[in-house]
């Protein structure tokens, strides 16, 4: 758990570093990040894994500069943008190497090896997927 203390506390970090100020919200999506006064808010009562995710996917959006009220077709560029952001920022190649090593291949026991969702290991395991098949067309 160590890790995981850890890498909370650079993320808190960084949204100060960033001017970003940190709130909590009740019911609906897990987080929400407004570009204008530059807030994220968290739902309250997320699990200590979905409250670290979501803050770090939240932190994404600050990091990349998101527009909030965008047309839909960037939001989901966005979305996508800020999951890779969090799942780079939480999960590292050691790190996940030796979770698998632990739990094999599978996903629920590396998520929780790692400290993060399902959803990030299943973004990590398709972004190292799509760098291995680069690597193997060139």
């Amino acid at each position: 758990m160590i890790r995981g203390i850890t890498m909370d506390h650079k993320l808190y970090r960084i949204a100060d570093n960033l001017g970003v100020r940190i709130g909590e919200h009740e019911g609906g999506e897990r987080g929400r990040w407004y570009d204008g006064p530059r807030i994220i808010t968290i739902r309250r009562g997320l699990t200590y894994i979905e409250h670290r995710c979501t803050l770090a996917h939240e932190i994404g959006h600050a990091i990349l500069d998101h527009i909030t009220n965008a047309p839909a077709w960037i939001q989901r560029k966005q979305e996508r943008a800020a999951d890779q952001w969090a799942t780079g920022f939480l999960i590292t190649p050691e790190a996940y190497a030796a979770a698998e090593e632990l739990r094999g291949n599978h996903r629920g026991g590396i998520a929780s090896e790692l400290y993060v969702t399902r959803h990030l290991v299943d973004i990590w395991q398709l972004r190292w997927q799509r760098r291995t098949d680069d690597l193997r067309v060139r």
